[in-house]
């Protein structure tokens, strides 16, 4: 049913919002559109995105909640699975017969619809590739309300891989899981002290782990000190000798959250400082954990996001070729001399190019940094970030962007305009729209 009075809507960075409706039954939105012929829909999941591609002003977010059915094939491992099924659930229902998701981002609380919008990536990027390289057919509902499904060499597949709703509603998916003998992983943790340091580091644990990840300090003398996490699945010896093995999933998991303390943005400079240093001098794991605590370290708080206050965050996700790895450095740099600090920086190889036109990932580094948006100097920052990226050959991140121009877009994704007449094809009264394709002249 749809919202009888208009709702505030807002991203996971909560620095961007909208008064929109909702609702859960295509036909009422199908009405609504026809009344409203300015206002577009756009599909909805779990809100996880971080900017404003999944609120629309004046609009409608249509969510996924009605289409939650799982089906998996216990001997061939396909999973066919409604869009608005969470990672989580997935995950849940998977190690129940033997088998995993290949690709998880790093929070199980987003949906299957939404997980194939962005296309999403992993720790096993360099690996396995994209969240889209496993999946083997999409069902989506079209701007003129027809449902139709796709096989992965078709160009409206390739459209909607990372299209950010745009191109439909994603109704199902048919999923290709990986089997796995033992859901527990082993893990690894090494400390280092520069940026050089770290790339080399990690660069060597990809021989030895699957799924890498590294933490950046970025706070203090700003030298790209940090922790490196490796890990793979564990196998028989490494957990014969425990006698209740836990595998830590759970189909309600325990969630916690961080109690109202006020609007107060507590992620001003000396706090950041002081959690770098603390994170950075913490003993270093290495041995066995749960394969949801080590693919989603920060679930167990269920609203982190509100640590920033009222203003929110800014995630700026970024990924260059391996040929311009000197542009972290420069970004180091950047941020020391505005003294612009992140508390969450994540550092990772990227080893393959996504198969969407609109895809993030291609083979080089990215680099995930959360700003708050009140921070001093910050918008500076960012069109100097941009133009970096943009001269280096590479892009941001849509499911993460709130700050981007529609120039500087069409400069960082060159199969756009390929994807524009895809988009025109399958919707072409724009009846899919969300604030940011109207931000970026995606529609």
């Amino acid at each position: 049913m749809i919202s009888e009075v208009p709702e505030i809507h807002t991203g996971w960075g909560l620095n961007l919002k909208a008064r929109g409706f909702s609702a859960d039954n295509f036909e009422e939105v199908r009405r609504f559109r026809e009344n409203n012929l300015t206002r577009g829909v756009i599909p909805s999941g779990l809100s996880r995105s971080y900017g404003d591609s999944s609120i629309s002003s004046g609009g409608v977010r249509f969510k996924s909640s009605n289409y939650r059915g799982i089906s998996i094939d216990a001997l061939t491992g396909l999973a066919d699975c409604g869009s608005g099924v969470s990672i989580r659930d997935l995950e849940y229902e998977a190690h129940l017969r033997g088998f995993l998701p290949p690709v998880v981002p790093g929070t199980g609380f987003v949906t299957l619809g939404g997980a194939f919008a962005s296309d999403i990536h992993g720790k096993s990027q360099q690996t396995d590739g994209n969240f889209s390289d496993h999946v083997s057919s999409i069902s989506v509902i079209d701007g003129e309300g027809f449902e139709r499904k796709f096989a992965p060499e078709s160009e409206e597949f390739k459209a909607t891989a990372g299209g950010m709703g745009l191109t439909g509603f994603i109704s199902r998916l048919e999923i290709k899981l990986k089997k796995v003998d033992i859901p527990m992983v082993y893990q690894e943790e090494v400390r280092v002290r520069n940026l050089s340091e770290m790339l080399s580091t990690l660069e060597g644990l990809e021989a030895k782990y699957p799924y890498t990840v590294a933490w950046i300090d970025l706070s203090g003398s700003y030298e790209g000190r940090g922790l490196i996490s490796g890990g793979r699945f564990a196998v028989e010896r490494e957990v014969s000798g425990t006698k209740k093995l836990d595998f830590g999933f759970d189909k309600t998991p325990k969630v916690t959250s961080v109690p109202f303390l006020g609007y107060f943005n507590f992620m001003k400079y000396p706090s950041i400082r002081a959690f770098n240093e603390f994170w950075y001098r913490k003993p270093l794991k290495e041995g066995l954990a749960t394969f949801p605590k080590f693919m989603h370290p920060l679930d167990s708080i269920g609203n982190w996001n509100k640590i920033y206050g009222k203003s929110g965050f800014v995630q700026y996700q970024i990924v260059i070729s391996d040929e311009n790895r000197e542009v972290l450095f420069q970004i180091l740099s950047l941020l020391k001399k505005h003294k612009v600090s992140s508390f969450l920086t994540v550092l990772k190889k990227f080893g393959h190019k996504g198969s969407g036109y609109l895809s993030f990932p291609m083979p080089g580094w990215t680099l995930a940094m959360d700003f708050a948006s009140d921070s001093k100097n910050l918008s500076q920052v960012i069109r100097v970030l941009d133009k970096m990226v943009i001269s280096s050959g590479g892009r941001v991140y849509l499911t993460k962007d709130s700050t981007s121009s529609p120039d500087s877009i069409a400069l960082m994704y060159q199969d756009l305009e390929k994807w524009k007449s895809i988009k025109r094809k399958m919707d072409p009264s724009n009846f899919w729209q969300s604030d940011q394709s109207r931000r970026l002249n995606l529609c």
